[in-house]
């Protein structure tokens, strides 16, 4: 069974962040911000809002560095700081019509997590990797594809025969499955793949 790990980020790297070190800083950045325009970008649609929200993101935890006393907690950092910047972001456009209509249509649910404890949780990844193996076998094969090696909707569709369309009709399902079962964290179990993949 495919096991879930957490890329991460080596401690002394971190250390070095906090104590203001810029090219532990650089470091951080090229290592996180490819994965965080991706999520991103599938939610807000423009390059441009895209790379605000990510300026942003990388902004507020240079600037809030020294509250990162727990070196191994950096990934829920992160992760707390990127999620909520992204919310705040969709918020902010609440009243903008385009908006409202792609969230409407994804049907994203623009709230906080229960609780950011969960990212560090056993429990979590044992039952994400349950609920993975418990999609039918096609389905599984595409949503691994797709966000544990990275692949393209296109080179999916290539390496296994199929049509792009179908690749997209598998996502959609495999997402409404994993919303199904975690609730208004669905947004974040997203933002999750995105990182720590």
């Amino acid at each position: 069974m495919h096991r879930i790990n957490k890329n991460k980020i080596d401690e002394t790297t971190v250390k070095r962040f906090v104590y203001g070190d810029m090219n532990a800083f650089d470091a951080i950045y090229s290592f996180f911000s490819p994965k965080l325009q991706k999520f991103v970008f599938s939610l807000i649609k423009t390059e441009d809002d895209t790379e605000d929200v990510v300026h942003e993101v990388f902004v507020k935890i240079w600037e809030n560095k020294e509250k990162l006393k727990n070196h191994a907690s950096f990934d829920s950092y992160l992760f707390s700081t990127a999620y909520n910047t992204t919310i705040s972001f969709l918020r902010s456009k609440a009243k903008d019509a385009k908006y409202i209509e792609y969230v409407n249509l994804v049907q994203v649910e623009i709230e906080e997590p229960d609780s950011n404890d969960w990212l560090n949780s056993h429990e979590f990844y044992d039952r994400l990797n349950s609920l993975i193996e418990e999609m039918p076998l096609r389905q599984r094969e595409v949503f691994k594809m797709r966000h544990f090696q990275k692949n393209s909707y296109k080179e999916i569709a290539e390496a296994l025969n199929i049509s792009v369309n179908t690749v997209e009709n598998h996502i959609v399902k495999a997402n409404r499955y994993i919303k199904g079962n975690f609730g208004k964290n669905y947004l974040a179990i997203l933002l999750f793949l995105y990182l720590f993949f």
